[in-house]
């Protein structure tokens, strides 16, 4: 029994180093960032999940998947870097996505932004990295489609290469209530708005196709009315 009970033990701690060192990616994708230093206070958090201490190169692209600027750092081992994406795009008012690739070790990625003004506090918000290898198809299990309700989603090029991307907008019913087809261009981003793409007000689940390249994506929504702002990553299927 004892012996048993040994190998219980041994098989758990097992399973569990596999899990702790099988987390991370060496490539990840933040899908939006901003820089703009007066309204926007925003980090770009990047922790080193194997205790390796790797170097991570970053790059700062607009929309239209123009390079802004570039960055390499080092991680400590199990430690993490909080970095201002705006100090490697000369602090200019700019958005679009960040690239970020390990040499040495796996790591995660968070972005996090504050509206320093204290009245829209409410939309401080935050979303989690992707790993980069994208994908061609992706489901958005939730979306509101009603002018009340600020709702954006965002959809990034995560290899490179131009992608023509297929929305398909169905209710909770699974009618289809709107569909976009759209270029997202090599290393750039696209935002859209489902109140300007689906007829009348709806809620229900996108499904998401992509030719040509891979991307990751977002769901971001937002409501004055109720003061909250979420960020949510779009799974692949």
């Amino acid at each position: 029994m004892k012996y048993t009970a040994f190998l219980s033990v041994l098989l758990a701690v097992l399973l569990c180093s596999t899990r702790v060192h099988a987390q991370g990616a060496e490539r990840y994708i933040i899908n939006h960032f901003v820089s703009d230093p007066k309204v926007i206070e925003s980090h770009l958090v990047i922790t080193d999940v194997e205790g390796k201490g790797p170097i991570v190169e970053m790059k700062f692209y607009d929309n239209s998947g123009k390079l802004l600027g570039e960055g390499k750092e080092v991680v400590q081992p199990f430690g993490k870097l909080n970095l201002n994406p705006g100090k490697y795009v000369d602090n200019a008012v700019v958005n679009g996505s960040i690239h970020i690739q390990s040499a040495g070790g796996n790591i995660v990625a968070e972005y996090w932004q504050f509206y320093k003004d204290a009245a829209e506090s409410w939309k401080n918000t935050t979303t989690v990295g992707q790993e980069q290898n994208g994908y061609s198809k992706l489901v958005c299990p939730h979306f509101v489609a009603d002018p009340g309700v600020e709702v954006y989603i965002v959809l990034a090029s995560a290899n490179g290469k131009d992608a023509v991307v297929n929305l398909s907008f169905r209710d909770d019913s699974g009618k289809e209530v709107g569909s976009a087809r759209e270029l997202v261009k090599a290393n750039g981003k696209l935002v859209l708005q489902p109140s300007k793409i689906v007829n009348g007000k709806a809620t229900g689940v996108v499904f998401i196709s992509a030719e040509g390249g891979r991307i990751t994506a977002d769901y971001w929504q937002a409501e004055a009315a109720k003061k909250y702002q979420i960020a949510v990553p779009i799974a692949g299927i």
